[in-house]
């Protein structure tokens, strides 16, 4: 299907392309992780990519996990990983029933089933967790809980008058680039949902919760997330980690479940920590420090700031905030500097599952 939509693919490019932008499955060592009687693995998790992207945003944190000893399985939602007008006529309710769809097949072969994703994908392991007793816990980057975003808020009625919020040359082939404006009013569909469940319903999360996020998101809201995260998710051994460059903002004491991390590292020249760059490592061969793909798409219509952006060694780095682009010539920052300390968090997290 991906082969035969999309028109970027070549003989050169072919197998990089197809492996990105497909869903997987990896499978922990058996000689480690042995399956018990009845052929199941002791734990298996659904990973979910975020709006716009492909199951390759969430591959590096997939091989951890494998490391782990999970059944590790990643889907590609509907209207992802072929061409950005396929996010034209999607709807969220057809992302959850993908979800449901592969909660449900992973219990036929994991004894206790956990669930995780970026973004968008965050959102809907939420969404799960708060209706499924199934869940045993969540793994969660950048979860959507609330846009940032004006155009979220008015993407229902935008779509009335175009298709399109953003219509860029999508030269990234792990993620659309173009944003149709259906896809920023399904997210926005989503959250009201979880909104739902949470204060009509009165659904909370009982099992753990470890979330990754920064402060200087400009995507998702972080101050809903920590609502929630303080409020409604009850596991004491639950984790969040928050970068920011506020430190001082976050008081937190010792026993607290939350981690304040300074985001702000002048020596590697890096401002805050982006969206995007949460769940991606330094080494990372297309987002990473030295990987092929450089975000200055905010410098579509400024050729001599695009072209500083693409090629200056020395450019500063962050997520595009209004602050950081006035004061600086900027590139957005697509890795987390820290990744390795938020896998070692990560791991203690995991502990406390066993």
């Amino acid at each position: 299907m991906i082969e035969k939509t999309r028109v970027d693919i070549n003989e050169r490019n072919k197998t990089i392309m197809l492996e990105a932008n497909s869903p997987f499955e990896l499978k922990p060592d058996l000689s480690l992780y042995p399956q018990n009687e009845n052929g199941k693995f002791k734990k298996g998790i659904l990973l979910i990519h975020g709006l716009l992207d492909s199951p390759y945003i969430i591959k590096q944190v997939a091989l951890y996990l494998q490391s782990k000893g999970f059944l590790v399985r990643s889907i590609l939602l509907p209207g992802h990983g072929t061409v950005p007008a396929d996010l034209t006529k999607v709807s969220h309710h057809e992302w959850i029933k993908a979800t449901e769809y592969g909660i449900h097949r992973l219990q036929h072969h994991a004894e206790k089933v956990y669930i995780g994703g970026f973004s968008t994908g965050g959102a809907l392991s939420i969404h799960q967790a708060l209706k499924n007793p199934v869940i045993k816990g969540l793994i969660l980057f950048s979860p959507a809980l609330g846009i940032k975003t004006k155009m979220a808020g008015f993407a229902g009625l935008a779509n009335f008058f175009t298709d399109w919020l953003v219509i860029r040359d999508d030269m990234d082939y792990a993620r659309y680039e173009s944003f149709p404006s259906n896809a920023a009013d399904q997210i926005y569909q989503l959250t009201c949902d979880i909104d739902d469940l949470i204060l009509k319903e009165g659904k909370h999360i009982n099992t753990p919760v470890f979330i990754a996020l920064s402060a200087d998101d400009i995507t998702v809201d972080a101050e809903k997330t920590l609502y929630f995260f303080k409020n409604y998710v009850s596991a004491e051994n639950s984790m969040l980690i928050l970068y920011t460059t506020k430190i001082k903002k976050y008081p937190i004491n010792k026993h607290s479940r939350i981690v304040i991390k300074n985001s702000f590292l002048p020596e590697e020249r890096i401002l805050n920590f982006s969206h995007i760059s949460i769940l991606i490592p330094p080494d990372d061969m297309h987002y990473g420090k030295n990987g092929d793909y450089k975000w200055c798409l905010h410098y579509q219509r400024n050729k001599e700031k695009r072209m500083a952006c693409m090629n200056d060694p020395e450019i500063w780095q962050g997520e595009i905030t209004k602050e950081n682009l006035v004061n600086h010539t900027l590139r957005r920052l697509t890795y987390n500097p820290l990744y390795h300390q938020m896998i070692k968090r990560l791991d203690c997290f995991l502990e406390t599952l066993e």
